[in-house]
């Protein structure tokens, strides 16, 4: 199997949703794409206060509703997942990545980090 490439389009329309999700006062503490290798596809990780105090599925709907209002041609709510803060998924994302708008791959990550969640990502924004 062939792993799936993350395009141009989805990095842009990721960009359009997190200022959309500003606009709309849906807190982000941090937004990436990452790979998941188990089912070869590239998600959007958006890591909210409101998954920890509201619940996922809350956040989704809030996230779909803003998505929804940026007339996206490829991203859909399939390929976003909201994490909590409170996540030890976002606590090891923190641990290897230090600065926005890079990529970093699963060897650079494993090196500094075994067994992290986190394989290949493409980096927004980060807690300050």
């Amino acid at each position: 199997m062939y792993k799936r490439i993350l395009v141009n389009d989805l990095l842009v329309e990721g960009q359009r949703l997190l200022e959309a999700l500003a606009r709309n006062r849906f807190p982000v503490v941090a937004a990436l794409w990452n790979y998941f290798p188990e089912s070869m596809e590239w998600r959007l990780v958006i890591v909210s206060p409101v998954v920890d105090r509201d619940g996922p599925l809350r956040a989704y709907r809030r996230i779909g509703r803003v998505l929804a209002t940026t007339n996206p041609s490829h991203l859909t709510v399939t390929d976003i997942a909201a994490v909590g803060p409170a996540s030890q998924d976002f606590r090891n994302l923190q641990a290897i990545i230090s600065s926005p708008g890079r990529f970093i791959a699963g060897p650079e990550v494993n090196r500094i980090q075994p067994n992290v969640v986190f394989e290949d990502a493409y980096v927004y924004q980060l807690p300050a």
